[in-house]
């Protein structure tokens, strides 16, 4: 038996409320970008949605405790354009086909029908890179050229990029469409590696122009470096284990190119 539920903590005054969607993801892309603007603004949580799509496990807490696997949606009140802006992020993503189908549905009408909200922004990565970039491009896909518009003239490539989008970050996107509320999705360019900063620094940058609000960035510049180093490190072990082992015929890794262990 499917079992998805919202539950309400609080019922905070919203005004024409935006919903960003960051879940874990390519890079973390969404997730690294929704913990950053929880942290920066002091985000209350007020909702959280629990799922038997989820993983069949608890997560063990600091104090001793467990709590299931969950997402979580914040407010942040902004003065600056007269929105809100609610984040949603959280552990996982369903486990099962069906289960995508099934929340982020749940998501989208919670956001339409309690809330009262008419857009939403999902964040990703958009695997294309071949190596670690220092400004990756960022590529979107609307529901309406409308919903484009503004981001097109931020630098935010439309029709640029091919293939598909899974999980919450497409699905969510579809459905707002179906149920005549505008949607986009903004894919920071990413190596499939477990965090780039890079990426979500690239996306963040252009979401806070779109949203007309302020954000300090050093805690991803500590990031981006931290893992520059640590991709500098990884790739000179390669070739000192390629160089104990490659024939003649077999060179090792040069400079400037791709470390295949990435991918």
């Amino acid at each position: 038996m499917d079992t998805t539920k919202i539950i309400m903590r609080s019922r905070p005054t919203m005004h024409d409320p935006i919903l960003i969607v960051g879940l874990p993801g390519i890079g973390s892309v969404g997730r690294l970008i929704a913990n950053h603007l929880i942290k920066e603004n002091k985000a209350k949580r007020f909702a959280t949605l629990y799922s038997t799509h989820f993983p069949a496990q608890v997560i063990m807490t600091k104090h001793g405790g467990t709590r299931l696997f969950n997402n979580r949606f914040y407010l942040i009140k902004n003065k600056n354009i007269k929105r809100d802006i609610i984040i949603l992020t959280g552990d996982c993503q369903s486990v099962t086909q069906e289960g995508h189908y099934i929340v982020n549905d749940k998501i989208v009408d919670f956001f339409k029908n309690e809330l009262n909200g008419k857009l939403v922004y999902t964040l990703g990565g958009y695997n294309i890179a071949k190596r670690i970039k220092e400004h990756p491009r960022v590529f979107g896909y609307a529901t309406s050229e409308k919903a484009a518009e503004s981001l097109k003239a931020k630098g935010v490539l439309f029709g640029k990029s091919r293939g598909v989008i899974m999980g919450s970050a497409g699905l969510l996107i579809s459905f707002t469409k179906e149920k005549g509320i505008d949607g986009v999705c903004i894919m920071g360019e990413t190596l499939f590696a477990d965090v780039d900063a890079a990426a979500a620094k690239a996306v963040l940058s252009v979401l806070a122009k779109q949203l007309g609000i302020t954000t300090n960035m050093q805690n991803l510049d500590k990031l981006i470096e931290k893992t520059k180093k640590a991709a500098h490190e990884m790739q000179l072990q390669l070739q000192q284990m390629q160089g104990a082992i490659a024939a003649p015929d077999q060179p090792t890794i040069q400079s400037g190119e791709n470390p295949k262990y990435i991918r």
